[in-house]
Order: C-alpha cells, then structure tokens, then sequence
C-alpha cells in the first residue's frame, strides 16, 4: 500500500510538470526608477569612461521616490550594460525632482529575462512598432525606439497630456492584467485536473485493496 502510494505522489508530481503550461512559471519582473538607477550605478560604476555620468547619476536624490496610480507610468524595456538605457535612467532621474509629480518609472530588463522580452514583443506588436534594439520606452499609446535627450520634451509632453485625463490609457498595464489573470485561470485549471487524477488513482488503488 505504501509503495502505491509513493508511486501515485511521483505520478501526480511528473503530470503537473507536463501539463502546467509555461505562462504559469512566467516571471515578469520590473524594477522602479529608484532601483533601476542602483542597478545602472552598479553595471557602470567601473568603467572609467563613465565616470562623470555615473557620479552625476549618484548625484541625483531618489530618496523620496515613490509610485502613485495617480501618476502616468513611463515604461523602459532595457539591456544589462546597455549605454543607451543608461541615458535613458539618468534622463528621467535628472528631471524627477522638478517633474516626478506627474510619472512613475517601470522597467524591464529584456536580455537576462525571457519573459520581459515576451512582454516588450507583445507591447511592440500592439502598438505596431518593429523593435530590434532598447531601450524601448512606452507612454500611453505612444512609443519610443533608442533614446537621444531630444526625446526628452516630446515624452514629457506626452505624460503631462496623460496626466491630466480622468481616465488613463496605458497599453502595457493591460498586457501585465491580461498575464497575471491568464496565469490565475492556468493555475486553478492545472489543481483541478490534479485533483482529478488523485482521485481517480486513489479510487484504483481503494479497489484493488478490496478485491484483494
């Protein structure tokens, strides 16, 4: 009986692996301006070339940086030790202390995460842009491939015009409630068939014991 047992745990265990399906175990992860800033800090902070940037970016206060839903979020999709990103972090910090009433800052690295780059395809698509690079950064509807400091007005416009509108259009919030409500659904369909075929083992093995 123990040795059913045991066999019927590994069964069930072996099942779920094979029928879970892999947007369950997806993990999109996002990092604020805040935390993005400490991590560009840390990837540049030995290059002597960037030295001068990166004191200026240590130079700059996000002590009292905090999200709101009342703020319109700026989403970077970026690269580990991307020098284009870094500018991109290092803008919309220099400007937060004067203009961080009005965004929030979301990021997303997509080389070292799979499912960040899932999302930024997803987001690409939808919006109709072919991105072959990053950053690429998401207001609104509207997007930005690169980065250059003469994106930086046109941005700034855009979050300011969003800001002020009751209701908020915001293309990658919806990706991430589809996702996370797609994986809730997966999740209670996978516990449901394990549950079926717990029982249905488990009411095999409570035969053969009887007719024994």
């Amino acid at each position: 009986m123990k040795k059913n047992i045991i066999i019927t745990a590994i069964s069930i265990f072996l099942l779920s692996i094979f029928i879970i399906p892999n947007n369950v175990y997806a993990e999109v992860e996002s990092t604020n301006l805040r935390e993005a800033t400490d991590e560009e800090i840390t990837i540049f902070g030995s290059s002597t070339d960037y030295k001068e940037a990166v004191e200026k970016l240590e130079s700059y206060d996000l002590t009292n940086y905090k999200d709101s839903d009342k703020k319109v979020n700026v989403y970077i999709f970026r690269g580990s030790s991307c020098s284009h990103c870094f500018d991109a972090i290092s803008y919309f910090a220099s400007i937060y202390k004067d203009e961080g009433k009005y965004f929030n800052v979301k990021t997303y690295e997509v080389w070292q995460n799979s499912d960040n780059n899932d999302l930024m395809k997803k987001v690409s698509e939808k919006l109709g842009d072919d991105v072959s690079g990053v950053p690429y950064i998401v207001i609104s509807d509207k997007s930005w491939s690169g980065f250059a400091n003469d994106y930086g007005k046109e941005m700034m416009d855009t979050v300011k015009k969003e800001y002020k509108k009751d209701k908020k259009t915001d293309v990658v919030k919806e990706f991430t409630k589809e996702e996370k409500n797609s994986v809730t659904q997966d999740i209670v369909v996978v516990i449901v068939i394990i549950l079926v075929v717990t029982g249905i083992v488990f009411g095999i093995i409570t035969a053969r014991k009887k007719a024994a």
